[in-house]
């Protein structure tokens, strides 16, 4: 059959050939991807890393504290992601405000803050990261499960390597299962029976392997894979389809065999994989992540790190040298105990052999020079990867090396925002609007700025519907009992605190915009950056100045003092600056006023 014929060249050639790229080299996407996985496990390569001296080599890896560093640095949280508004009207902003909400609600639903964490942690390892859109979530496509094309993997058809039990095999819902089955366990049977006790295993316990193909393939492929009849003409016909088997091996004259399970024509929309790359690479589909950007420095390390392993464990021997030939030749033969004086003949000496090497503190700067050149090309300087700084160091200094040591970072979560954005757009946003345009509610915590937003147009509304009750039962409404009524709405307001429920929220999600911005830039991410920032913000204004004002609820939200918190200590400030009995204190009832004033604002707002 064409399928399996061409599961098997393409499997072939890509765990086995190289492609050329532009700058001269061969590049294998199956050994990379094998490499950087033994550079994980802190294991070379090369069989004969060993020696009689110091047994297997040392492999110190200069690549996983940096890989990590980095993932902590471009992680993104859920909160980052919003829908923008269509223009700069209240509505629209109201309308964009709604609809992040009820994004913000779906991919919280649909597990994503932990696919975001996974996918921070792959980038920077492999260079790239695919993924795959299955049953309403995404889901991590790892390197070692793919066979794809080594210079566009998005161009070509992937094929996905799974394995299932046999009874995830049957939940799975396809055709043929059963004879995939039955085959997969006696061809195990047959070589469990063939094994004698000290083979090993032929098989991966008890998984039968499926294989997956998507993309665009011959029509004739397809009408073969469903059992149907094709043309000759069908060969040069191309479809974008999804087609999943199990191989069966090779019959007795060496045809490869298999059973379909499912086969069928997809559309554009319903293609499930998604691929974003770090640092592209003319001529081959990823790019470079860390472990082979510091390939040749992994290497240096290493080799310094053996060479100064195997000095000390040669000049860590002890020796002893005498020209008196009447001392045996092992001083440790005898039992030799602590102490013991060793005479010797007149004229003869007795000490002990110097062996360490001067090369060593050479090697200890080498690999030193190495190392500095290995942060340069990943940022992870001391001050970003949290070293203790040097005693003495001024705080500004130390605030200034790590904006320059994370600024290469931010370049990194940008293009990492386009990606995410790119994902939810396609897949997630209008699934999302489209629930919650069905709920017709919304459930969520708001920020101040929000709630000011909910707030005001909330009020106009309950105004408005207070003022045609009262006139429709015959009371006269005058703007002072309107003043009223709309001060009452704006008090009950505060009582609600941060959480709102939300409701006849259709009309907003139908007029929302459709493009998604991921905030890339998140100053939350290092406190000393935005605490700095702000303290030097406060000096800029006087104390009763509104922006000062603003700032300082801006500190307290980011230091987690809620007002519902500030209602609650309220009662006992003014109790510590009411006076005494019989104590006449003009300043303390002042202090009173200026607390319950600075409390009922901070309620209002």
């Amino acid at each position: 059959m064409q399928l399996y014929e061409f599961v098997q060249s393409e499997r072939s050639f890509y765990e086995s050939q190289t492609i050329p790229l532009v700058s001269g080299d061969e590049f294998s996407q199956y050994q990379l991807i094998r490499a950087i996985n033994f550079t994980r496990r802190n294991k070379y390569m090369d069989d004969a890393a060993t020696d009689d001296i110091i047994g297997d080599f040392p492999y110190d890896n200069i690549s996983k504290y940096r890989i990590r560093l980095e993932a902590r640095s471009t992680d993104f949280d859920i909160k980052h992601i919003e829908i923008e508004p269509v223009d700069s009207s209240q509505e629209a902003r109201v309308s964009a405000m709604i609809a992040s909400k009820a994004l913000q609600k779906e991919l919280r639903d649909m597990d994503f803050g932990r696919f975001l964490n996974v996918y921070a942690d792959t980038r920077p390892e492999y260079g790239a990261f695919l993924c795959k859109y299955v049953d309403d979530k995404f889901h991590k496509v790892p390197f070692e499960n793919v066979i794809t094309d080594m210079t566009d993997i998005l161009s070509s058809p992937i094929i996905e390597k799974h394995y299932y039990t046999p009874s995830q095999l049957k939940k799975q819902g396809w055709d043929n299962v059963d004879v995939a089955i039955e085959t997969a366990l006696q061809k195990k049977k047959d070589k469990d029976i063939k094994r004698g006790a000290n083979d090993e295993a032929e098989t991966v316990g008890r998984f039968i392997e499926v294989l997956e193909v998507t993309g665009e393939v011959s029509v004739a492929m397809l009408k073969e894979a469903r059992d149907e009849d094709w043309e000759a003409e069908d060969e040069m016909e191309y479809v974008l389809a999804r087609i999943i088997f199990a191989p069966l091996g090779k019959d007795e004259k060496g045809v490869d065999q298999g059973v379909v399970f499912f086969a069928e024509e997809i559309s554009e929309d319903e293609y499930p994989y998604f691929l974003d790359v770090r640092h592209p690479l003319v001529g081959r589909a990823i790019g470079e992540g860390i472990p082979e950007e510091l390939a040749e420095h992994q290497r240096w390390h290493n080799f310094y790190k053996t060479e100064e392993a195997r000095a000390v464990a040669i000049g860590g021997k002890i020796v002893f040298y005498t020209d008196d030939g009447n001392v045996v030749d092992s001083i440790y033969a005898e039992g030799i105990e602590h102490g013991t004086i060793l005479q010797v003949g007149e004229g003869n000496t007795f000490g002990q052999l110097n062996m360490m090497p001067n090369s060593v503190p050479m090697y200890q700067n080498i690999r030193s020079e190495w190392q500095d050149s290995a942060d340069k090309n990943t940022s992870s300087f001391d001050a970003v990867i949290g070293e203790e700084s040097k005693s003495g160091t001024p705080f500004r200094s130390q605030y200034l090396q790590n904006i320059a040591g994370t600024s290469q970072f931010e370049r990194e979560r940008e293009d990492m925002g386009f990606f995410i954005g790119d994902l939810i757009t396609k897949r997630v946003l209008k699934r999302a609007l489209e629930k919650a345009a069905k709920a017709d509610k919304i459930d969520s915590i708001f920020n101040r700025q929000e709630l000011d937003i909910i707030n005001r147009t909330q009020l106009e509304k309950a105004t408005l519907n207070d003022i045609v009750e009262k006139t429709l039962g015959g009371e006269a409404v005058n703007p002072e009992q309107v003043d009223l009524i709309r001060q009452s709405i704006k008090q009950r307001q505060g009582d609600f605190g941060t959480r709102r429920t939300i409701t006849d929220i259709a009309e907003f999600i139908k007029k929302a915009g459709d493009k998604v911005i991921v905030h890339t830039t998140d100053e939350q991410r290092s406190k000393a950056v935005l605490f700095e920032s702000l303290s030097n913000a406060l000096m800029l204004f006087g104390e009763n100045d509104p922006a000062r004002m603003a700032l300082r609820d801006r500190v307290l939200d980011h230091m987690g003092v809620s007002y519902e918190e500030l209602a609650m200590y309220a009662n006992q400030a003014v109790q510590a600056a009411t006076p005494q009995q019989g104590v006449s204190n003009k300043p303390l009832q002042t202090e009173q006023l200026q607390a319950e004033e600075s409390l009922a604002a901070n309620i209002q707002q």
